[in-house]
């Protein structure tokens, strides 16, 4: 940026400020609507924060070399979008916080708000890591007959997916006999010291059973903050209760890549760790300010390997399954979380840029999956929202053949951001459409459960498939092959869901 650009941006930055401020002198009302919810205040706080840093531009191209201004611009933008984002999670939870001699309806909700902030904690611990997680399993790799540095650098990723689908139905379990507040207590815990064990870790082995450890908690507190949400909201209120838990995990997904790059990038891969620990130690302190539970005694019918083989036998079960549930998983996790680090890493990007580009996965779903959702259910065209997600984040990855380097990975994590913006709350809307028969038989509970558990052989794949294309054929090669698995399997979604008419039963209900 040439110093008259510099220049222009100054004045245009000080032109806002001084409208700013006459306005407030002017028209006080104005600033009090402009503050009257804390969106509007903290957007406020952050223009006024905007318009200095822009003020500031030319002392410091002056001073810098524009290199080091670009890199300070943005990590200061990032800074300020976290703390914003932190500073409205404050908010929420001061909000619903019951004054004194208030109750009633104030007590569910200071549950929910602390529960929210519970998970927020714990989820923002897990994702610090995302950014450098693979380069830091490499600092600690030693050379093992058979099993090469590329392949053991996703093994973390794809162990931690599997033990959390491993553990995932022992948690619901356990919150379902002892109440969700006591269980998250014990089962966070083991979280805690995983972390610090992270950061303590002499080698390869000592990591993944630490981040066994972590894996344990995640799968506690998701199930666990679930449970704990349904138990405290009402009935007419339950889809607003778990909307506050989906925001806790997306702002703790929005935060975690781009704050903890930055954190390796000050202070290294083990301090970031120290960090994850503490929030995940905070995490539990809050949780036992939540109220007990009221455990409710429900006989419920255990799960039988039979169950999965009836939903299997269901043909269009069986395409959603493989064609878009599984391979969201599996872009997630193998493109997302490995290949995009390793790949970027390779680009001579640092852990804060990383984090930065990650970050724009997470913003594109919060802009537009709200709008997607919106759009699918008053069409009643979830597969075809679905269909278009696979075939845009296969599309996107294959970027990479025209855009060599950072730009073209870029292009691919917002596509991914825009795919998945698209079908994953339409993947969720199939499931009882296209089994309507076993929803009936077995409760959707069941059917929902079990689709979930079938998912995550996608997050568990991802890492390890993407790692072993990684070390036969490149990195690029691994990109391009994640993409073209992408289109196929979007195509086949859209050949099954699209082309084939459902008036008919399908082949697994006929059956029963």
């Amino acid at each position: 940026m040439s110093s008259a650009a510099l220049d222009h941006v100054a004045l245009l930055a000080a032109l806002i400020s001084v409208l700013s401020v006459a306005a407030g002198l002017l028209w006080p009302a104005a600033l009090r609507v402009a503050g009257a919810t804390p969106l509007r205040a903290l957007a406020m706080v952050g223009a006024a924060m905007l318009a200095f840093s822009a003020a500031a531009l030319p002392r410091l191209a002056g001073l810098l070399q524009v290199e080091a201004v670009h890199g300070f611009l943005y990590d200061a933008a990032v800074l300020l979008v976290v703390c914003l984002l932190l500073a409205f999670e404050g908010v929420l939870l001061l909000a619903a916080w019951p004054r004194g001699g208030r109750g009633g309806a104030s007590e569910p909700a200071s549950a929910v708000a602390s529960m929210r902030t519970a998970l927020f904690l714990f989820m923002l611990a897990e994702e610090l890591s995302r950014s450098f997680l693979p380069l830091y399993t490499r600092d600690l790799y030693t050379p093992v007959s058979g099993l090469s540095e590329t392949l053991m650098m996703g093994l973390p990723i794809g162990l931690f997916m599997f033990l959390v689908a491993v553990f995932t139905p022992f948690a619901g379990a356990w919150a379902n006999r002892f109440g969700s507040r006591r269980t998250l207590l014990l089962g966070t815990l083991p979280a805690v010291a995983g972390f610090a064990g992270t950061a303590m870790a002499g080698s390869l082995a000592e990591l993944l059973l630490w981040r066994g450890a972590c894996a344990l908690g995640y799968a506690v507190m998701f199930i666990g903050a679930q449970g704990f949400v349904a138990r405290h909201t009402a009935a007419d209120r339950r889809a607003r209760g778990m909307a506050q838990f989906v925001a806790a995990v997306i702002v703790a997904g929005l935060c975690g890549a781009p704050l903890g790059g930055i954190l390796a990038d000050q202070f290294g891969y083990r301090a970031t760790f120290v960090v994850s620990a503490l929030l995940a130690l905070a995490a539990t302190a809050t949780v036992t300010l939540l109220p007990a539970d009221r455990v409710e005694r429900v006989r419920r019918r255990p799960f039988r390997v039979g169950d999965a083989a009836a939903l299997l036998a269901n043909p269009r079960f069986l395409a959603l399954l493989l064609f878009s549930s599984v391979p969201t998983k599996l872009m997630l996790t193998g493109y997302l979380f490995y290949l995009v680090p390793v790949s970027l890493h390779a680009a001579g990007e640092t852990p804060a840029g990383i984090g930065r580009l990650m970050m724009t996965y997470g913003l594109i779903i919060v802009l537009l999956g709200p709008g997607v959702s919106k759009m699918a259910d008053r069409s009643g065209r979830h597969a075809l929202f679905a269909g278009l997600g696979g075939l845009i984040g296969g599309a996107g990855a294959l970027a990479i053949l025209q855009e060599q380097g950072v730009t073209g990975v870029l292009i691919g994590i917002a596509a991914l951001g825009i795919a998945h913006a698209l079908n994953n709350a339409t993947q969720l809307a199939l499931v009882p459409e296209v089994c309507r028969a076993d929803c009936a038989r077995m409760g959707e509970s069941s059917v929902f459960a079990i689709y979930r558990l079938l998912e995550r052989g996608g997050s568990v794949i991802g890492p390890l498939l993407a790692a072993a294309l990684a070390d036969r054929f490149g990195i690029q090669a691994a990109l391009v092959a994640l993409g073209v698995l992408g289109m196929l399997c979007g195509t086949a979604f859209c050949a099954v869901f699209l082309l084939t008419p459902s008036t008919a039963p399908t082949a697994g209900e006929a059956a029963r």
